[in-house]
């Protein structure tokens, strides 16, 4: 009797990449076998059907390899550079895995909050006209952060198809939350 098989979704932020494929021990390390589909946001993925195991991968961007970003579980392979580890586990909706997303997102959602205290420094130092300017680019900043946060819980407490859908759209948020903090530096220098 075999194992059923696990959908697994792979996918890559990557808004600049022309082609993105999947490469790894499922299909023999076919570096152009899995495209992958980008959507509006920049978002690249590829859906497949794998039997429970232990995987190692890569993504192939414009001919590029590199590793998930978003897989906590890396291995050095035999040529002396770095995989990406997948364990599919029957039955599992990949809750590790989502878990491990929402922390890196966490962590990154910190290092943004990090960069708004800093530009509210350098608003405090501003002249009187320009600091309501940038007061409000930075309530505005903060309101992003506030639905950006709110979505990550939407996401936390999602699963199966939602979880995707709801992926997708905190990617998204994520997308819209650093194009708004790098134009606020670049007004704010």
């Amino acid at each position: 009797m075999s194992a059923h098989k696990e959908r697994i979704t792979f996918a890559l932020m990557a808004p600049e990449a022309r082609e993105v494929f999947l490469s790894g021990s499922f299909n023999d390390w076919s570096p152009t076998s899995d495209a992958l589909k980008q959507n509006r946001s920049g978002i690249w993925k590829k859906e497949k059907k794998l039997d429970p195991g232990t995987y190692e991968y890569k993504f192939v961007v414009d001919g590029v390899w590199v590793v998930d970003p978003n897989c906590p579980t890396t291995l050095t392979n035999a040529h002396g550079s770095i995989n990406s580890l997948l364990e599919v586990k029957s039955g599992s909706t990949s809750a590790a895995r989502q878990e491990a997303y929402i922390e890196k997102i966490k962590d990154k959602m910190e290092k943004w909050q990090a960069e708004i205290d800093k530009l509210e420094g350098k608003a405090a130092r501003a002249k009187d006209a320009s600091k309501a300017t940038y007061q409000k680019q930075i309530e505005s900043l903060r309101d992003k952060g506030q639905e950006f946060e709110e979505k990550l819980e939407h996401l936390r407490q999602s699963g199966g198809k939602a979880w995707e859908e709801l992926k997708d759209g905190v990617e998204g948020a994520w997308k819209s939350l650093s194009d708004a903090i790098k134009s606020a530096k670049s007004k704010f220098k």
